[in-house]
């Protein structure tokens, strides 16, 4: 699996997804300062698995009509040790079943809601 982690995924969470094996690129080393819009007209945005801690890309693809990822992992573990982000998101990843989805990653579980048809 391709990831595609946002600017704002904290280093050690980069590191630790791709020590478990998954090719992750990050848009700080690659893409610095890009907008969301920008990230989501890329032409190979469709293979990728977004990991974000950035609702707005929910707002861009249900509400404006951009075209959606491969899957959207939506961090929202506020105040939360990067170890412990990693590991749900690698969890999650291991268990399958986003791609399509936005997947809402809480302390209390995760949730998932299919992107619109067309997105």
């Amino acid at each position: 699996m391709h990831l595609l982690a946002d600017e704002n995924q904290h280093p050690v969470v980069v590191a630790r997804l791709r020590s478990a094996g998954h090719a992750v690129e990050w848009i700080r080393e690659t893409s610095r300062g890009a907008k969301d819009p920008e990230i989501l007209a890329r032409d190979d945005i469709a293979a990728l698995i977004l990991v974000t801690d950035d609702r707005d890309f929910g707002d861009l693809i249900f509400n404006r009509g951009y075209p959606a990822p491969r899957a959207i992992l939506y961090n929202r573990l506020n105040r939360v040790h990067p170890d412990a982000i990693a590991d749900r998101l690698i969890a999650v990843l291991a268990g399958g079943g986003f791609e399509g989805h936005i997947t809402t990653i809480t302390k209390d579980g995760e949730r998932s809601k299919p992107f619109p048809a067309g997105a």
